[in-house]
């Protein structure tokens, strides 16, 4: 039976440089270092579907575009990201000041049950490695999470217009929980433009009462690689979001 390799996820393929993206073919040099899309909506958290006074864990943070937006609207925000020299520049460059900066792999955040209501990112990583862990993670939160995705037809980031909804859909049978995913205009930039009417792709996870039980009985299996039968059927379910070189074999 294959389940998530925790160790083999949680370790960087590489580590990003400052002012530079990365694509196929390699790095290259951003003209304006930033996410892709920043927002500047008077209504992005009812657009959302958060609200004032929720707390966040942004993680995968970056350059902070869509973090410091958020706490900006009044939402108590945490940002993290595991680059450190990210962090550390968030931290000197970024106004907008967070409660906590933590530079952490977001397979390991949060690290108790109701310490958040949500964990939010915009256009992460790993959607094949880690980031479905983090999103098992966010069903210990009070809430659920976010995945947020700049969508434009021809323009989307890469397979995650892809991976982002099985994503949601998959942990969302496993752990007995509902999700949507919905297309909405946010009105802000891109890479500095003019401000205008973006579309983007929300996708979101709710947990419950059941589905923290099993999140947390699933992750701290993952932790101490002692497994229940149930918690082995559930990431097995789980597995079959990740790629096999971040599997393991469970007899």
């Amino acid at each position: 039976m294959l389940i998530p390799d925790l160790k083999k996820i949680t370790k960087p393929i590489w580590s990003h440089k400052l002012g530079y993206g990365i694509n196929q073919q390699g790095w290259f040099k951003l003209k304006n270092p930033g996410q892709a899309t920043a927002p500047e909506d008077p209504r992005i958290l009812q657009k959302l579907g958060i609200k004032k006074e929720d707390k966040i864990l942004f993680i995968a943070g970056y350059y902070a575009d869509w973090a410091s937006y958020l706490a900006k609207k009044g939402t108590k925000v945490d940002y993290s990201d595991i680059s450190r020299p990210m962090v550390n520049y968030v931290k000197k460059n970024v106004k907008t000041r967070f409660n906590k900066y933590i530079c952490s792999n977001y397979e390991l955040i949060p690290k108790k049950e109701k310490e958040y209501d949500w964990t939010i990112t915009f256009e992460a990583c790993g959607s094949t490695q880690g980031l479905p862990i983090a999103y098992l993670r966010s069903l210990l939160n009070n809430k659920g999470g976010i995945l947020i995705l700049f969508y434009k037809t021809g323009g989307h980031m890469g397979g995650k217009w892809r991976r982002y909804p099985n994503l949601v859909k998959r942990l969302a049978k496993i752990y007995n929980t509902t999700f949507s995913i919905k297309q909405i205009n946010i009105i802000g930039h891109k890479k500095g433009g003019p401000r205008t009417k973006l579309p983007h792709r929300i996708y979101t996870i709710r947990t419950n009462n059941n589905a923290r039980d099993l999140a947390k009985k699933d992750i701290l299996a993952l932790t101490t690689n002692k497994f229940s039968k149930d918690s082995l059927r559930r990431l097995n379910k789980v597995s079959k979001l990740i790629k096999k070189e971040f599997l393991k074999e469970i007899n």
